[in-house]
């Protein structure tokens, strides 16, 4: 996937972010995505293990350094490619003998909050493959529909598919009353699609 096709919300996004909306509703939302890999759990968790260094395999990103030396825990810089904007990543935990690395987003181009990922490397279906999960999870303000406008579209409170990919959604509070609400599946998309093309972009770099 071309990372610029993602270019498409972000305008709207930073405009979410510089001006928030009066009355708001925070879903939590969570996010899974996973990619089966050609070469063996060891060889593809050689590169995850590299935290500061995920330029080397993710295509969507222009650069990234390891940051503020002085703290406890590791603090990278990413810097998106087409001027999408910088994330700061704060690694919480990292296992070889598990191939799991856990880590938080500091803060990042997205208006989202308690944005918390893990990134596992597992055995894959066959000797010698491997499976790649990314499971994200953060939190999101809705915003508050006109009542004069068209009625909300319902959704279930746990379990939809969005865009297809595998989704759960939490209700966790109210703007006012019963006011229906809106959630932001702009900002699910644009992150959905973002680790997508980053693991298909490892998936490249490992097997070729």
């Amino acid at each position: 996937m071309k990372f610029s096709n993602l270019l498409w919300g972000a305008g709207a996004l930073c405009a979410v972010v510089a001006v928030p909306c009066a009355a708001q509703t925070m879903y939590h939302e969570k996010v899974v995505q996973t990619i089966t890999v050609n070469a063996a759990p060891a060889k593809v968790w050689a590169q995850l293990n590299d935290f500061e260094g995920v330029a080397r395999w993710n295509n969507s990103v222009e650069r990234s350094m390891g940051i503020d030396e002085d703290k406890e825990k590791i603090n990278r810089l990413v810097v998106y490619k087409d001027g999408v904007g910088k994330e700061v990543d704060v690694l919480d935990d990292s296992s070889d003998a598990n191939m799991t690395q856990r880590y938080h987003v500091k803060s990042s181009p997205w208006p989202v909050s308690n944005f918390n990922v893990v990134l596992k490397v597992s055995s894959g279906p066959s000797p010698g493959t491997s499976v790649v999960e990314w499971r994200a999870s953060y939190d999101s303000a809705g915003t508050a529909i006109d009542p004069d406008g068209p009625p909300p579209v319902t959704t279930p409170s746990r379990g939809p598919i969005v865009y297809g990919y595998d989704v759960e959604t939490y209700d966790t509070s109210r703007a006012s009353g019963d006011t229906p609400v809106k959630r932001d599946t702009r900002t699910l998309k644009i992150l959905s699609d973002l680790a997508k093309a980053g693991l298909d972009s490892l998936k490249w770099v490992v097997e070729r």
